[in-house]
């Protein structure tokens, strides 16, 4: 269980991260718009992994439940 919400922490940690990233860009402080969405790129590639590692997780989870049942 905690494996999960260590996952939903980073997951939201990331997504919040680039929010403020996006807004700060919107409204000018870290510089022209336009680098908003160079600048995200790895928070999107962060959420892909972590959307990559849960699926593989369940996964997992389900082929052991499947054999324990």
């Amino acid at each position: 269980m905690s494996v999960f919400q260590s996952f939903t922490s980073v997951a939201v940690f990331v997504v919040v991260a680039s929010l403020g990233i996006q807004i700060g860009f919107a409204i000018g402080v870290f510089g022209p718009a336009w680098l908003s969405p160079i600048l995200s790129l790895p928070s999107l590639v962060m959420l892909a992994w972590l959307w990559r590692r849960a699926e593989k997780q369940n996964k997992s989870s389900q082929a052991f439940t499947r054999l324990v049942i």
